[in-house]
């Protein structure tokens, strides 16, 4: 197991739609303290569908309020909830057939602990003090846990829905690039030279890759931390949910001293992009090492955490261009 915390990775986004006649009605219910279903060939669905889920035919918004009480069907306790929960304390999620409704919704129910769910037993409907016309809106309690509400209605229809999409997931680092880590935390480039062709790979991936041979911690090498610029891109932000950079900079693959393989997704910040090209001759500043964090090392990437201060120009003339076109990409 790695002595380094795990890699942890969040893909969030924000999506935003318009709710149409079905399901903006059903938004406008919650908002409004009221659980909708439609009528479906002599059933009532809830949540309300707009398509028959057995013919797949349009369906008229022919609503009836059911609820606000419920029978549990099955439910599962959530002890450890996680940020992106409904709760942050322990709670459970259960299939819950609603009363005069047909099939079951899946929500979540807060209880005192799992001694006060059964399957079989009743919940009722809660709704929250700030509501927005969202699933979120309301949760379920046990019937003796449950409150009586007073809900107010909103004004107007709810027409858009917004949702903060996030999928966030965590993996320990594998053994050589955990060491590969360490040596950054150390102020050291570590590399694997293949047993098999004798060429170093920055950062490994734990196995030659033409080779086909795997690498172990004898086959760890230091490399040094000057380098030849092989490839760069110029970045210009673009404006989006959670952007922070405003300014063009540079991010480029630098092959080390004594690798086969450039070390990429280098930013630069610091070297003008008038005056950055293929061939330049540079070297890594390090951080103090109180500084230094490899938070954002995976075991994916080329990625150098947060160890170095910056990349600067060594002063030695440009390498020519046909020593380092196989690593230009």
């Amino acid at each position: 197991m790695s002595s380094l915390p795990p890699v942890e990775y969040t893909l969030e986004y924000p999506y935003t739609r318009t709710t149409g006649p079905v399901v903006g009605a059903f938004l406008t219910g919650l908002r409004d303290g009221r659980l909708l279903g439609i009528r479906c060939r002599g059933r009532v669905l809830c949540p309300p569908l707009e398509v028959d889920p057995d013919t797949g035919e349009t369906l008229a918004p022919d609503f009836v309020e059911v609820g606000p009480g419920g029978t549990i069907l099955t439910w599962s306790w959530i002890a450890e909830p996680s940020r992106k929960h409904p709760f942050a304390e322990p709670f459970a999620f259960a299939l819950i057939r609603l009363d005069g409704a047909d099939g079951a919704i899946c929500h979540a129910v807060r209880a005192s602990g799992p001694g006060a769910l059964a399957t079989g037993g009743r919940v009722r409907a809660q709704y929250r003090s700030e509501r927005k016309g969202a699933i979120t809106d309301l949760y379920f309690a046990p019937e003796a846990e449950a409150e009586s509400q007073y809900v107010p209605p909103g004004q107007g229809a709810v027409e858009m829905t917004e949702h903060l999409i996030s999928l966030s997931y965590r993996e320990p680092l594998a053994p050589h690039r955990e060491r590969f880590a360490k040596g950054l935390l150390d102020g050291k480039f570590i590399g694997q030279r293949s047993p098999a062709s004798g060429k170093v790979y920055l950062p490994s991936k734990g196995y030659d890759p033409i080779e086909r041979v795997r690498m172990s911690e004898q086959d760890d090498v230091v490399v040094a931390d000057t380098g030849t610029v092989v490839a760069y891109t110029v970045i210009t932000p673009v404006q989006y949910y959670g952007q922070k950079e405003t300014e063009p900079y540079i991010r480029a693959s630098i092959l080390l001293d004594g690798a086969d393989q450039p070390l990429g997704q280098q930013d630069i910040r610091t070297i003008p992009i008038s005056e950055f090209r293929a061939g330049l001759r540079v070297r890594a500043v390090w951080k103090p090492e109180s500084e230094r964090s490899v938070l954002d090392v995976d075991n994916r990437w080329g990625g150098t955490g947060a160890v170095l201060e910056r990349w600067e120009p060594t002063g030695e003339p440009d390498v020519p261009f046909e020593r380092i076109q196989e690593h230009n990409w």
